[in-house]
C-alpha cells in the first residue's frame, strides 16, 4: 500500500474530496521536504459556467537563477456514466513527481550550487468540459503562462526580499519536463518538440545505459520518428508560445483505456512505473548535476558541489553514464534514500 499513488487513485474532478485530498497530499508532502509552496487562484468561463482552480507551485531553493521544472496536471475528467479516476491521466505522473522529490532529497539537500534549482508545477483545469478545444482545454497552463510572463512567482519574491526589482517567472525557467499518460503497459514516448529534440536523445542514451545494465526492463524512448513528426495539444502549449523549451514525455500512442472509466488502478503496469520512475529520478539528477559518491560502508554518499550549471541546458554525461560503476553509485543513491518500489506497489490491495 505505496504512500504516493494510492491516495490520488480517486476521481479528481475539479471541486470533489479526491481533487482537495490531493491537493493536500501534494502540499504536504512537499512542504515536509523543504519546497516553498504557492498557489495560482483563479476563477475562469468554462462551458459549465464559472469554476474556481488552482495551480500548485512547489520551487526548492527559489532563489536560484533558474528552474527545472517537473509538471504534470493532477485533476481528472468529468466522464459521464460514472467515476473517472484517470490512473494514466494523470495519477501516476503526480505521483512520480512527489516520488522524484522524496527519492532525490538528500541530494537535492545538499547540492551547494544556487544556479539551478527544482520546481513542480501541478496544473488544473487541463481536462476540456465539453469537447477540446483551444478555449475549452489547459485552463491552468495558459493562466500560469500569462501570469508568469510578467510577473514573479510569491515565492522567489519571497526568498528574495531584498530585490527590488523583479524579473517575471518565466524569464527563470531552463527547462520544462511535462508528464502525461504514464502507467500503461504500451508507453512509448517520441521527440515531440524539436527544439528539445537534442535533449530527447540524450534522455534516450541514459535509458540505454540503464536498460544495459539491467535496471530497467525495456526501452521506452522511440528514436525511430523524426522529432517533430507528431505533436500533441496539452499544458506545454502556452509555454512554447512563449519560447520556453519543452520535453513533453506523454505516451504516443494514448493507453487503450485513454479517457474511459477503465483508466483505473487495473490499468496499470508496476514494471513500466517503476522504469519510468527510475529513468526520470536519473534524468533530474543528471540534469541538476547532483552530486552522487559512493562511501566506503557500499552506501551512496552525496557530497555537495560548487560546479556551477551552465545557463543553457545541460548536457548530461553520455560517457560517465556509459560506465557501470557510474550508474550503480547513482541508482543505489536514489534506491537507499527512497525504494522505488514505494511508488508501485501501492495499487494492489485496490484490486483484491
Amino acid at each position: 500500500s505505496g504512500e504516493l499513488l494510492s491516495p490520488v487513485l480517486v476521481p479528481r474532478q475539479i471541486g470533489s474530496p479526491g481533487y482537495q485530498a490531493t491537493q493536500d497530499l501534494i502540499v504536504t508532502t512537499l512542504s515536509q521536504l523543504g519546497y516553498a509552496i504557492s498557489w495560482d487562484n483563479f476563477t475562469t468561463s468554462t462551458p459549465i459556467g464559472d469554476v474556481k482552480m488552482a495551480n500548485i507551485i512547489a520551487t526548492k531553493n527559489p532563489s536560484a537563477a533558474k528552474r527545472l521544472i517537473l509538471s504534470a496536471h493532477y485533476e481528472s475528467k468529468i466522464v459521464p456514466g460514472g467515476e473517472f479516476i484517470g490512473a494514466t491521466d494523470s495519477a501516476v505522473p503526480v505521483a512520480m513527481m512527489l516520488d522524484i522529490a522524496k527519492g532525490l532529497a538528500t541530494l537535492i539537500d545538499q547540492q551547494s550550487s544556487t544556479d539551478i534549482s527544482l520546481q513542480m508545477v501541478f496544473f488544473d483545469g487541463e481536462e476540456a468540459f465539453e469537447q477540446w478545444t483551444l478555449a475549452d482545454s489547459i485552463y491552468g497552463s495558459r493562466h500560469l503562462a500569462e501570469f508568469w510572463e510578467r510577473s514573479p512567482d510569491s515565492a522567489t519574491v519571497a526568498a528574495l526580499s531584498d530585490v527590488k526589482e523583479h524579473r517575471p517567472e518565466l524569464e527563470r525557467v531552463d527547462l520544462m519536463v511535462l508528464m502525461d499518460l504514464i502507467g500503461a503497459s504500451n508507453n512509448m514516448f517520441t521527440a515531440l518538440q524539436v527544439p528539445t529534440a537534442e535533449l530527447f536523445m540524450q534522455l534516450s542514451e541514459l535509458e540505454n545505459r540503464l536498460l544495459g545494465a539491467g535496471y530497467i526492463s525495456r526501452n521506452y524512448m522511440n528514436t525511430k520518428i523524426p522529432p517533430g513528426a507528431g505533436g500533441v495539444d496539452d499544458d506545454h502549449r502556452p509555454f512554447v508560445q512563449r519560447n520556453i523549451p519543452v520535453l513533453h514525455l506523454i505516451s504516443t500512442p494514448f493507453p487503450q483505456v485513454w479517457h474511459s472509466l477503465a483508466d483505473n488502478a487495473d490499468a496499470l503496469n508496476a514494471t513500466v512505473i517503476a522504469d519510468m520512475s527510475l529513468i526520470m529520478r536519473s534524468f533530474v539528477a543528471s540534469y541538476l548535476q547532483l552530486n552522487i559518491d559512493e562511501g566506503d560502508s557500499g552506501k551512496a554518499e552525496s557530497e555537495s558541489t560548487q560546479a556551477d550549471s551552465p545557463t543553457s541546458a545541460p548536457t548530461i554525461d553520455i560517457a560517465a553514464l556509459s560506465d557501470t560503476v557510474f550508474i550503480g553509485r547513482l541508482l543505489i543513491a536514489l534506491l537507499v534514500v527512497a525504494s522505488t518500489y514505494m511508488l508501485v506497489t501501492m495499487f494492489w490491495n485496490r484490486r483484491a
